[in-house]
């Protein structure tokens, strides 16, 4: 009797951890779901400038994320119901997640450098372009509005493009009192070039994603390995 209660006691806290573990899962598909319409919304004026983008690419984590999601519901589906059939279920889903993910976290660790020399040919065709009314000046106007930041390596990229040397107004600290015209006082505009800015800003973001991927997919093997626990000695 008090083996049974023992046993009964330690498969109650399994999958009280189970359900834990599973609450966390969920929140990384958040995560990622997240990423994935940020970089489509609100980013996608800063990597449309690189000649290397892939536009997939949201679409990936926005795809995995969903599916973690899925994933992430019927494991608690399975840890409630206790039932072995349901575990190889979830581990199939749980192997798919993640090979995704590690495919994910590696291709953006190699993709890296290709996007950092995207990012300077794109630059530098956006100025030599800009005017045309084409939605990279639009593109290019953002970044520099946002990241604080003019030209590719400074200010004076802006220089071969036009010259009466000026700027666009994106340049400018204070656009209200600027005006597209020769630069007479470089203390009213950013004089730091936008390719530093941007590779800083992409490498920062993708150790993380990179980071996070790998973390993800590690905690998913401690997931699994749990639940194999849980089922299989158990048997509920």
């Amino acid at each position: 009797m008090t083996r049974r209660l023992q046993t009964v006691a330690a498969v109650t806290c399994m999958k009280l951890l189970l359900l834990i573990f599973n609450v966390i899962f969920w929140v990384a598909g958040v995560v990622l779901l997240f990423v994935g319409l940020w970089m489509k919304i609100s980013l996608h004026y800063l990597f449309e400038l690189s000649d290397e983008y892939n536009e997939i690419i949201p679409y990936v984590f926005i795809g995995t994320g969903a599916l973690i999601l899925i994933v992430g519901f019927f494991a608690c589906c399975c840890t409630v119901k206790g039932q072995p059939a349901l575990l190889y279920i979830l581990a199939v889903f749980l192997s798919i997640v993640f090979v995704c993910e590690l495919t994910a976290g590696v291709s953006a660790y190699l993709y890296r450098g290709k996007i950092q020399d995207g990012f300077k040919s794109g630059l530098n065709n956006s100025i030599t372009l800009y005017g045309n009314g084409r939605m990279r000046d639009r593109d290019i106007d953002m970044v520099q509005k946002y990241l604080k930041c003019c030209g590719v390596q400074d200010y004076l990229d802006w220089y071969s493009k036009w010259n009466n040397h000026s700027v666009p107004i994106s340049c400018c600290q204070d656009r209200a009192n600027c005006h597209f015209s020769p630069v007479e006082d470089t203390s009213e505009i950013y004089t730091e070039g936008c390719y530093v800015k941007v590779v800083d800003f992409v490498n920062s973001n993708l150790g993380a994603l990179l980071g996070g991927a790998l973390a993800l997919a590690g905690f998913q093997l401690i997931e699994y390995k749990r639940s194999k626990q849980e089922f299989t000695i158990y048997s509920c």
